[in-house]
């Protein structure tokens, strides 16, 4: 739920950056719920190379201005290309992290959508220097919303109710993990919530 919330958050101009909380904490509890800390640490790695990637920019633009008062603008002309350039490099590198710790996800929790987010973010990453760049970022949003709403809860035991017993029967297209009793999709091939392999 807070992973959807701060994907939809991104998306508004100002709080973007509640949305960035809401995802790392969201990657957080999935981390943990996976016991894959890799998950969490690679949407870190994401976060501070963005923020290292904003702050070379700011640096750029900064001395480009003041080199540009003493050289006619050329040096403010050459900060602004110097800073598109270094943005792109650390977008691009961001995105890897991104797409790493969503290919993850993707397959410990049988949830595609982080897949192909985590894709069209590396590819709109690529891109970004043209327009379709940033349509592909849009999209890719897009389907991380749909990713982070569609992770399926895990049902809980009552109190002293041994895992085998917790239901009957799954539902239609669904099975139990014969290690904690999670319910998951029949092609599952890891348990979403204690990550083990599951027999075929």
């Amino acid at each position: 739920m807070l992973g959807g919330i701060g994907s939809i958050l991104l998306l508004v101009p100002g709080i973007s950056i509640i949305g960035y909380v809401l995802i790392l904490i969201a990657a957080k509890y999935v981390s943990d719920d996976l016991g894959d800390k890799t998950v969490f640490d690679n949407m870190v790695y994401a976060v501070i190379t963005a923020i290292i990637g904003v702050a070379v920019v700011a640096f750029l633009l900064f001395t480009g201005l003041i080199f540009g008062a003493f050289t006619a603008g050329v040096g403010t002309i050459l900060g602004v290309i110097g800073a598109l350039v270094v943005i792109w490099v650390f977008l691009v590198i961001s995105s890897l992290f991104i797409r790493r710790a969503y290919g993850t996800m993707a397959t410990r929790l049988n949830v595609d959508s982080f897949r192909t987010a985590g894709t069209l973010y590396f590819v709109g990453a690529l891109l970004s220097i043209v327009l379709v760049g940033f349509i592909i970022l849009f999209v890719a949003y897009i389907f991380q919303i749909i990713a982070f709403f569609s992770i399926q809860e895990a049902p809980q035991p009552a109190a002293g109710q041994p895992m085998s017993t917790m239901a009957s029967a799954p539902q239609a297209g669904m099975r139990f993990c014969p290690l904690c009793g999670a319910q998951m999709a029949s092609s599952a091939m890891f348990c979403p919530k204690c990550g083990s392999r599951q027999s075929a």
